[in-house]
């Protein structure tokens, strides 16, 4: 995307903090990388447009990244939907959708391959549910692999900007954050599928987001070694209700006349 979304910020922000903790060098290189990769992307930016015309373009400073709430993602998302509303005023909806996902998927590879590359999609989502909150984002996330796929749902109770699009004269916010965000997701990550199952915006009690890959040798692995412990567990953790239901039907029996 054109525009660095708050989701992304804030992936980076988790990027730069872990990276730190790692070595200093490291980070160094990793910030100097950071930089040349935003200038690249500022001087691909609405190629053929007059960027004095585009409201919320600009370089994101690295005290924007550090500093990171509520608040501040949500004026990002306002600059999102003005640049979107911007953009489909002079080239119409779909075209400004194109023209805003040119750049997106080259950076969502950077972003989310931070948390999901070297893991479980469900390990990587769950490491992002802070990172959510901290945006206003009620997150929860339910690890749906099985038949040799990597799957993951990711449900969100609370929508921070369900209201701001009717703002600028859309229907809903999903076209310009969860579709672009899923439409990139499946662009950077060959053989990933990605799908939205519930909105608010259309009435749901939940936001619920499904993405699948094929599975990893060793995660496949994981997966069959987890089944078998979950039996084991399961059988556990029912031994109680086995007993209890015993000794029901054995009353049950000396009951009768």
């Amino acid at each position: 995307m054109n525009v660095l979304s708050a989701l992304q910020i804030i992936k980076l922000q988790c990027f730069f903090r872990k990276t730190l903790g790692k070595s200093t060098d490291r980070a160094v290189s990793s910030a100097i990388s950071y930089l040349d990769f935003s200038g690249h992307f500022n001087s691909l930016q609405y190629r053929g447009l007059n960027m004095d015309n585009i409201v919320g373009i600009g370089d994101i400073q690295m005290a924007d990244v550090m500093k990171m709430d509520s608040s501040k993602a949500l004026s990002m998302f306002r600059n999102r939907f003005a640049a979107f509303k911007k953009l489909a005023d002079e080239i119409g909806e779909d075209a400004a959708y194109q023209k805003m996902m040119e750049a997106y998927p080259k950076q969502q590879k950077a972003f989310m391959g931070a948390f999901i590359d070297n893991t479980t999609l469900a390990k990587g989502f769950t490491d992002a549910i802070p990172i959510f909150r901290l945006m206003g984002f009620t997150m929860e996330v339910v690890d749906i692999s099985q038949n040799g796929k990597d799957a993951v749902l990711e449900i969100q109770r609370v929508c921070p900007v369900l209201s701001l699009a009717k703002e600028y004269g859309l229907e809903s916010p999903c076209r310009v954050i969860c579709e672009m965000e899923q439409d990139a997701t499946v662009k950077a990550f060959p053989g990933t599928k990605a799908a939205i199952i519930s909105r608010q915006s259309q009435g749901d009690c939940v936001c619920l987001f499904k993405y699948e890959r094929p599975a990893k040798m060793a995660t496949l692995e994981r997966q069959k070694t987890q089944s078998l412990i979950s039996r084991t567990f399961d059988l556990i953790r029912l031994a109680p209700k086995i007993i209890l239901i015993g000794i029901n039907l054995l009353k049950s029996r000396l009951s009768k006349p």
